[in-house]
C-alpha cells in the first residue's frame, strides 16, 4: 500500500515537474523572441540613424566646397531637414521610454475642436501638392467644438498617422475623418453606457492607397521594436519602428485604443479613439484668460549663460546676440557663480551636465543664498539634453524657472526668457 501511495506521489511530482518544464520552455522562447526583436530593433535603430547623420554632414561638405550662395542655402536647408528627422527620432526614443516608465504625464486642457486641427490638415494640403496626392479631410458636425482633453497628444498622433500615410503613399489619396465614436469594428469596446458622465470619445481616421500591410504583419505592428517589415525588403522609410508604439500608449493612456484596416497592396487605415470632457462640464473649472505680459526688451537684459560644450555655446551666444541680449559666458557651475559674484546679470541659461560644478548644484546653491551679492531669486533657465520628464521634474525641484531641452528652436527659448522675467 505504501509503494502505490508513493508511486501516485511520484507520478504526481513528474506531472508538476513536466508541466513546470513546459511553462519555463514557453517563457524562454518569449523572452528570445524578445530579444531578436530588441537586436532587430537596434539594428534597423542604427541605420536609420546614420541615414539622417550622413545627410547632415554630406550636405554641410557641399555647403562649403560651393562658392554659389544659392546653391549653399539648398544645401543647408536639406541638413536642416535631415536633422529633423535624426530629432523625431530621438524624440521618438525619449517618448516611448517615458510611456514605458510611467513618466509621462497628460496635459488636459480646453480647446477648439476645428481650431486646433484645421490649420494642422491644412498644412498637410499644402504638402500633398507637393508629392501630387488627393488629400481631403472632414470634421463632422456632429461634434461639439468644445472639449476638454490632451489636444497635444491627440495631435501627435494624428500628425505621426499622417506622416506614415505620407511616406507610404506614392500616388492616388490621403484622407482625415473626424467623427464621434459609433461602436465601429475595431479598437476597444466601449460602450456608451461605459462612458463616464460628461465625456465623449473622438473617432480619427487616417485612410490611404499606399503600399498596405500584409496581414501576419499586422498583428505586431503596435509592438515596441516592430516596423511592420523586413528592412531589406522596406519600400519606403519605415523608422525604426516606435512610433506606432508610442501612438497606441497615448492613446490608451487617454482611454482610447489604435487599430488598422489593411490590405497589401491595397492602401491601409488607421483609426484611434481619444476620449475628452465636454466643455460645459470643465467651463466652471477653465482658468481665466491671462492678462497681456508686457515685452521684454533684450537691449535692456544680461544674460549669463552656463555651456561647458564649446559648439552649443558658441551657437547659444550667437542666437542671443542677433536678439539683442548682453551676453557673458561659463564653462562650468562654479565658474558660472563666481561670475555671477562679480558682476550683476538678469537672467541665468544653466547647462545641467557640467564638470566641477553640474547645474543642479549650482542652482540649489543660488537658491539657497549661498552666492554673495546674488539675488536667490534671480530667474533660472535650463538649457540641457536631458530631456526626460523625471529630468525636467529634477531641475524643478532644485529652484529652475523653466526647463528647456536641446536641441531647442530660437522662438522656444524666446518665449521662455519672456515668461521669466514677467
Amino acid at each position: 500500500m505504501d509503494d502505490d501511495n508513493e508511486l501516485t506521489r511520484l507520478k504526481k511530482d513528474h506531472s508538476q515537474l513536466q508541466a513546470k518544464v513546459a511553462e519555463l520552455e514557453h517563457d524562454l522562447r518569449d523572452c528570445q523572441g524578445l530579444v531578436q526583436a530588441k537586436t532587430r530593433f537596434l539594428k534597423d535603430l542604427s541605420l536609420e540613424l546614420r541615414t539622417p547623420i550622413n545627410g547632415v554632414m554630406g550636405m554641410l561638405q557641399l555647403a562649403r566646397s560651393t562658392p554659389s550662395p544659392e546653391e549653399r542655402r539648398e544645401y543647408l536647408e536639406m541638413a536642416q531637414v535631415s536633422a529633423s528627422t535624426l530629432q523625431n527620432l530621438i524624440n521618438d526614443l525619449l517618448e516611448f521610454s517615458s510611456l514605458d516608465s510611467g513618466h509621462l504625464p497628460l496635459v488636459e486642457k480646453l480647446f477648439d475642436l476645428r481650431a486646433e486641427f484645421e490649420p494642422l490638415l491644412r498644412n498637410f494640403k499644402s504638402q500633398s501638392q507637393w508629392k501630387s496626392l488627393e488629400f481631403s479631410y472632414l470634421i463632422d458636425d456632429a461634434l461639439p467644438l468644445r472639449l476638454i482633453g490632451d489636444v497635444g497628444r491627440t495631435r501627435q498622433i494624428l500628425v505621426n498617422l499622417l506622416n506614415n500615410a505620407f511616406a507610404y503613399t506614392k500616388k492616388g489619396f490621403v484622407s482625415v475623418t473626424v467623427g464621434p465614436w459609433r461602436g465601429q469594428n475595431g479598437g476597444r469596446d466601449v460602450s456608451a453606457a461605459a462612458l463616464r458622465p460628461g465625456r465623449c470619445i473622438l473617432h480619427f481616421t487616417v485612410k490611404d492607397s499606399g503600399i498596405g500591410i500584409a496581414a501576419h504583419r499586422q498583428a505586431t505592428l503596435f509592438e515596441p521594436f516592430a516596423t511592420g517589415a523586413n528592412p531589406l525588403e522596406k519600400q519606403y522609410s519605415g523608422g525604426a519602428g516606435l512610433g506606432l508604439a508610442v501612438c497606441q500608449r497615448l492613446a490608451r493612456m487617454m482611454q482610447g485604443d489604435i487599430w488598422v484596416e489593411s490590405r497589401e497592396g491595397q492602401g491601409s487605415a488607421f483609426h484611434f479613439t481619444v476620449e475628452c470632457g465636454l466643455a460645459d462640464q470643465a467651463a466652471a473649472t477653465a482658468p481665466p484668460p491671462k492678462a497681456a505680459t508686457p515685452e521684454v526688451h533684450p537691449g535692456n537684459l544680461k544674460i549669463l549663460l552656463a555651456e561647458d560644450e564649446p559648439v552649443n555655446r558658441i551657437f547659444t551666444v550667437r542666437v542671443l546676440q542677433k536678439c539683442g541680449f548682453s551676453v557673458v559666458t561659463a564653462v562650468d557651475g562654479k565658474e558660472a557663480l563666481q561670475m555671477l559674484s562679480r558682476e550683476p546679470v538678469d537672467l541665468v541659461l544653466m547647462d545641467i551636465q557640467m564638470p566641477r560644478l553640474n547645474g543642479l548644484d549650482a542652482t540649489r546653491a543660488i537658491r539657497a543664498g549661498q552666492v554673495p551679492g546674488v539675488d536667490p531669486a534671480i530667474p533660472i533657465v535650463a538649457l540641457t539634453a536631458f530631456a526626460m520628464e523625471s529630468d525636467k521634474a529634477r531641475g524643478l525641484e532644485a529652484g529652475m524657472n523653466e526647463y528647456l531641452t536641446k536641441p531647442f528652436e530660437v522662438p522656444t527659448l524666446m518665449e521662455a526668457i519672456q515668461r521669466v522675467m514677467n
